[in-house]
């Protein structure tokens, strides 16, 4: 069922009865207020995250509704909406929303339901125009500061996490000096705990590396 602004009783001002110019006018606004807008939402579920096709979320506009007498009254969520992933082809830089995230919700012109399911080009499901329930997710706004992140900090560019950090590819150049604060262990081998046979203890130092 589609989610969109409903007009509200008594949503017309005394003025907009005074002439025929102002009743028109009062119908135009109503039917423009039942238009859905862009607006602010936040995050209420998400779904198909990770290395999944771009999944979709669950969203709520945190920007209510009002009427003539400026009674507030909340939206209802919106349910599968596409959020947006910075993709091209098969690459990806994933990073999917979380609950409780605010971002934008851009409304889309016409039905975008059967699209959503067939992921291509695609017949409009309906004929609802600028409805709520068309929706698209794009995250990043009014958010709290983050506790893990990769990007420039200053001058230089800081990767903190609180998992493992993973290079899986077919080789690694580093084209720089490198400074490790914990251990090193290549091939099983650790470079601050390991030995060295066929030597004699004393005051003697092994070689350079070769």
């Amino acid at each position: 069922m589609a989610l969109q602004d409903k007009p509200t009783v008594g949503s017309m001002q005394p003025s907009d009865i005074a002439s025929d110019f102002n009743v028109t006018n009062a119908v135009i606004r109503r039917a423009l207020s039942m238009m859905g807008a862009d607006t602010l939402v936040q995050v209420k579920a998400v779904r198909s995250t990770g290395l999944n096709p771009v999944g979709y979320v669950d969203i709520w506009p945190i920007v209510h509704q009002q009427d003539g007498q400026g009674n507030v009254v909340p939206h209802e969520i919106i349910y599968n909406v596409p959020y947006l992933r910075i993709q091209g082809g098969k690459r990806a830089f994933i990073c999917d929303p979380q609950e409780g995230d605010i971002g934008a919700a851009i409304i889309c012109g016409r039905d975008i339901s059967s699209a959503k399911v067939n992921r291509t080009a695609s017949a409009p499901g309906s004929y609802r125009q600028h409805d709520m329930a068309d929706a698209l997710y794009v995250g990043g706004y009014l958010n709290d500061a983050p506790e893990e992140y990769i990007g420039w900090v200053g001058g230089d560019v800081h990767v903190k996490t609180a998992g493992k950090f993973i290079v899986d590819a077919a080789d690694c150049e580093i084209n720089c000096n490198v400074k490790v604060s914990g251990d090193v262990t290549a091939g099983g081998i650790s470079l601050q705990s390991h030995t060295h046979g066929g030597v004699q203890t004393g005051s003697g130092a092994t070689g350079k590396p070769e």
